[in-house]
């Protein structure tokens, strides 16, 4: 917009130095032809000139009256838009006293009166009538005429004795200022032209920046933000599309995540039915071996209890771990609800306390009542695996850790945060935490954290890790706002931790 102005005002100004100059020069020089005119035939004066009026006035009345949008607005009988069209009329012809239609008949359909000082007794009128397209109304315009003409011919005698010496000096002037006005007006021109294509380059810089952005879209790569520079359309315009890329970036990583958990529960759901068909089996030899082997007695049996026990914690552990798996391929789908965030931090809080005691676990709530669209069993399960994984971790007990809400009044976006004081997560480690059959303990099964991450995927969240305030991890939950079509919250009975 600046530039365009530049380019636009810069001549306009140099313009408005130039030509009162030289439309005076140009009236001068015409004054001096009339002049001469007087001079060569002031005998014919008046009749020349009121024969020039009359012919003027014919040829404008005649224009009035057979104008297109008069006619059309005449035809139509639009009272309003004649009358506005008759006093546009009024204003562009200063010696026009007053313009009326009439019908044949005589009857005035408009008419419009100049303002007074055209009507006083300096004036001569003259009257005009010409027949408009729209038959049967006719034009009827009155000229005036200053009598101000009359007394020019006295004054032709005073303009005779300067005449001669002001012709030569305006000509020469009009020259002079024709010149430098060009002149100046060429550089004034190449200047401000220069300025806006200059400041133009900061706009057209973005916008390539931007186009070369759109096709690195087109071709898959989302992992870049395109530069904001400055407050204007372009910078607004780059921001929402950092925000674009951003958002789809976000879609794609939980589609792909969402299709890596469904394939790793797939596979462990074979797994759990490849791992439990021998399981019985074992459990009976074991049986029937130890049974055997007390008819044996003495050193023989010792030796095939020990076996067995070794045995038993090894089934025990696939159990648990068949388990596990099962419960990693059978996770329920997320029905979300609108639910109060308060009520149902508190309720997890008072049910993990008679779960576990050996954690000191601090609630920081926002005061704003907010709603969340959540399953409460399934995200009741996500706050029990991050506790737990928080008590496990820590090398020290009780384990404080610190569970913080926090509403956005704007969006209405809801955030949990779980804080301990552990030993944290290794930052080479961040990008793997939260793949399946990934773990850093040594009789884990790497399906916590991947289980979490599925269910606030299903909520239409994001979970993210990074460093906590209190030394250790803070897992950080967003949820999205409650849409419109979830019935209101009705207070039910507690959920269980599950």
């Amino acid at each position: 917009m600046l530039a365009i102005l530049l380019c636009a005002t810069v001549p306009f100004l140099i313009s408005l130095i130039f030509i009162p100059s030289i439309i005076e020069s140009r009236l001068a020089m015409s004054m001096h032809a009339q002049v001469e005119e007087q001079l060569e035939a002031s005998a014919l004066f008046y009749r020349d000139f009121f024969d020039a009026k009359k012919r003027e006035y014919a040829a404008r009345a005649e224009a009035i009256a057979l104008a297109p949008a008069l006619s059309e607005l005449v035809k139509k009988n639009k009272l309003e838009a004649i009358d506005h069209h008759l006093q546009r009329l009024m204003n562009a012809n200063i010696d026009i006293r007053s313009i009326r239609i009439v019908r044949e008949n005589g009857e005035v359909v408009m008419e419009q009166l100049g303002p007074p000082q055209r009507l006083g007794p300096q004036f001569l009128p003259r009257t005009v009538v010409f027949p408009i397209n729209a038959r049967p109304f006719r034009l009827e315009t009155v000229f005036i005429l200053s009598e101000r003409f009359l007394n020019d011919r006295k004054r032709a005698e005073e303009l005779a004795l300067v005449y001669e010496t002001t012709r030569k000096l305006e000509s020469e002037r009009a020259r002079s200022f024709y010149l430098a006005y060009f002149g100046i007006l060429m550089v004034a021109v190449g200047l401000s032209l220069g300025v806006g294509w200059w400041l133009s380059r900061g706009v057209t810089r973005r916008v390539a920046r931007l186009a070369a952005a759109t096709e690195r879209v087109a071709g898959g790569d989302l992992s870049f933000q395109v530069p904001v520079i400055g407050r204007d359309e372009i910078a607004r315009l780059t921001r929402g599309f950092n925000r674009m890329i951003s958002d789809v970036s976000e879609a794609r990583d939980r589609i792909v995540y969402l299709e890596k958990v469904s394939g790793w529960q797939d596979l462990a759901r074979r797994l759990a039915h490849e791992i439990k068909n021998p399981l019985t089996p074992i459990r009976l030899a074991v049986q029937e071996l130890r049974k055997r082997a007390r008819t044996e007695g003495g050193l023989f049996e010792n030796f095939v209890v020990d076996l067995t026990e070794v045995v038993d914690e090894e089934v025990e552990s696939l159990t648990r771990l068949v388990d596990e798996f099962s419960q990693f391929a059978r996770l329920p789908a997320v029905i979300p609800a609108r639910v109060h965030l308060q009520s149902f931090l508190q309720g997890f809080l008072r049910a993990y306390a008679k779960y576990r005691d050996d954690a000191n676990i601090q609630l920081i709530m926002p005061t704003l009542r907010a709603e969340v669209p959540i399953d409460q069993v399934l995200l009741r399960r996500v706050l029990v695996n991050l506790v737990d994984n928080a008590i496990d971790a820590s090398p020290n007990h009780p384990v404080n850790i610190r569970i913080v809400a926090n509403v956005d009044r704007d969006n209405g976006r809801c955030s949990i945060q779980v804080e301990d004081g552990g030993p944290g997560i290794p930052p080479d480690l961040i990008s793997r935490i939260f793949e399946p059959y990934f773990t850093t303990k040594e009789t884990g099964t790497g399906l916590g954290l991947a289980i979490v991450k599925k269910i606030v995927l299903q909520h239409g969240g994001t979970i993210t890790l990074s460093r906590s305030p209190l030394g250790g991890a803070t897992f950080s939950i967003n949820l999205p706002p409650v849409p419109s079509h979830l019935p209101p919250y009705e207070e039910d009975e507690e959920v269980g931790l599950g």
